[in-house]
């Protein structure tokens, strides 16, 4: 019987310390601002050849793309990215793990336009080059502009079919590359008036997400760990 409860204390123990690790390492949470480490940068249309401009002003807790969008090109856009690949002024060791998060918090206000865009870039390992914003894969939607901010589901966003023509392809390949991120944009969204000027004023970027590798990892552990205590159980009884 003290083998049977050395064994069984000794189980509880280690289930209580499975049990801790789970709830506090379960969920992945980054915030991209206003705690920030990417560099911020106006975006416009003009790497697609387009006329729209955005200036940008920030403080601690908001920035505002001044943005006047103009036409000249078939999806004229502009607003403010953060680029992915640069931290604290310096390049990033790696892409950013889109894949790591389910959702996005996006909060924003607009002067005028009744809807913003939302986009990531990802770099594709067959078409996208190195520093060559054209051919990275975007991944888009446009959204309703919501007091108290917009969310989302990462995988809400999807690949505009003018890119996989613009590559000769005839169709989606369902791909999304979201473990290779390379830029985050807000943009003007869909229905925005041409030639007026306009604000966009963002005030939060948050993702957050089951970490869905380190939850694997640990139900295979909870499995071994009760396995390891039946087989402990039934030597013990046998031994008796």
């Amino acid at each position: 019987m003290k083998k049977i409860a050395v064994s069984t204390s000794l189980f509880v123990l280690l289930l209580a310390l499975w049990v801790v690790l789970f709830s506090t390492f379960r969920e992945n949470e980054q915030t991209l601002f206003p705690d920030c480490a990417y560099e911020i940068y106006p975006l416009t249309d003009k790497e697609m050849g387009g006329y729209s401009t955005s200036e940008l002003t920030r403080s601690d807790s908001e920035i505002t793309a001044s943005v006047n969008i103009h036409s000249g090109m078939a999806y004229p856009y502009a607003g403010l990215g953060f680029n992915l690949m640069s931290v604290n002024n310096r390049p990033a060791t790696d892409f950013f793990a889109f894949d790591k998060f389910d959702s996005m918090e996006v909060v924003v206000e607009t002067e005028r336009m009744r809807n913003v865009g939302v986009r990531i870039m990802t770099n594709d390992p067959v078409y996208s080059r190195d520093n060559v914003y054209t051919s990275y894969r975007p991944l888009q939607k446009s959204f309703a502009v919501a007091k108290g901010g917009i969310k989302l589901s990462i995988y809400d966003l999807n690949v505009p079919d003018r890119w996989f023509a613009s590559l000769g392809l005839e169709e989606n390949d369902g791909l999304r590359y979201l473990s290779r991120g390379v830029v985050l944009e807000v943009f003007n969204g869909e229905g925005t008036m041409l030639g007026i000027p306009d604000e966009i004023k963002l005030q939060g970027v948050r993702l957050w997400g089951e970490n869905h590798s380190f939850v694997k990892v640990m139900y295979v552990l909870l499995a071994g760990l009760i396995l390891l205590w039946i087989v402990s159980m039934v030597y013990i009884r046998r031994r008796k």
